[in-house]
């Protein structure tokens, strides 16, 4: 018996960007293992460029970094009408409520600290998923309408001019 598949089995691309290759590789395992395609960046530079080239649907995010931080990323990808409605997750070891309210500032979706507990970590991934999923159909849903209300009143004013015509 083969199966279609359908939105909720589709693999969902996530970007991880963190400096420390064993948190890429612990992270990265993880989420692949739960059925995640993933992408690594090891810094703010290269997760720039990967999210030009491939737009993840959900970014874990560290903030302490070389060159570019996690702020200047999040803030950077939150200009971009490109990529400003991807949900980013601060995944960081800062866990000061200045830190904290400091990337919601900045326009991150959560901020989780480390060490992580994994079933958190997933359980949040796939909140931010299903939120982005719904939200991208409410748009998506929202440009019919409207595409449907214009041939409506397209239609509203053929026939008054017909109507005022006889």
């Amino acid at each position: 018996m083969t199966s279609k598949k359908t939105p909720s089995t589709k693999k969902h691309v996530i970007l991880i960007v963190d400096d420390d290759t064993t948190n890429l590789q612990v992270i990265g395992s993880f989420l692949y293992n739960k059925n995640y395609k993933i992408i690594l960046a090891k810094s703010g530079k290269d997760a720039l460029k990967s999210v030009e080239n491939n737009p993840p649907v959900l970014i874990l995010l560290d903030i302490m970094m070389p060159g570019m931080n996690g702020y200047e990323v999040c803030k950077k990808l939150k200009a971009d009408n490109q990529t400003k409605d991807i949900p980013i997750i601060f995944l960081t070891a800062k866990t000061e409520t200045k830190d904290i309210i400091k990337g919601f500032k900045t326009g991150c979706v959560d901020y989780i600290t480390k060490p992580f507990i994994k079933d958190e970590l997933l359980a949040r991934i796939q909140t931010h998923i299903n939120l982005k999923v719904s939200q991208d159909l409410l748009k998506k849903q929202a440009k019919k309408i409207e595409k449907a209300n214009k041939i409506i009143l397209e239609s509203v004013k053929k026939f008054g001019q017909v109507f005022r015509g006889l």
